[in-house]
């Protein structure tokens, strides 16, 4: 099976999440001029209660309609505290320039050993969530267009 999504190499992505990520594209209606996606995931009941899965959000990228997407970013949101009403980001991984952030750990490149670990447990739960039927609503929203 050749998937359209070309993996990483500081931090890959597992081959099941790389194949449900697919399958999630394949659910979508994309523009054929899209240089630019973003994928989101979402329990919507977490925006009411604050519990479950917390939101994911990842963008991918091409260059051309001939060219496989890749990842850009991954990133998860969550409420900060039980009183919170806005979300905050809670894991940020930027393929594109290479840099990770946490809160509690702030911003540092992709390859560090304290990255890499929490990636690959980050990378096994949003498989798990996307087998289980975590998420109730995918939606792709379309952030920049291929010039004509």
């Amino acid at each position: 099976m050749s998937l359209p999504i070309l993996n990483n190499d500081i931090l890959p992505l597992s081959n099941e999440l790389q194949v449900r990520l697919c399958a999630s594209l394949e659910l979508c209606a994309i523009p054929e001029d899209a240089k630019r996606i973003a994928l989101n995931f979402r329990d919507t009941q977490y925006y009411q209660t604050g519990k479950g899965p917390h939101p994911i959000e990842i963008h991918l990228a091409r260059d051309s309609t001939a060219c496989p997407w890749h990842i850009a970013v991954m990133a998860s949101f969550a409420y900060p505290t039980e009183l919170s009403t806005q979300m905050e980001v809670q894991l940020y991984f930027n393929f594109r320039h290479g840099w990770f952030y946490q809160p509690d750990i702030e911003r540092c490149d992709l390859d560090q050993p304290e990255v890499i670990e929490p990636f690959q447990s980050w990378d096994k739960a949003f498989v798990n969530l996307l087998n289980n039927k975590g998420f109730n609503q995918l939606t792709l929203t379309v952030l920049k267009t291929l010039l004509p």
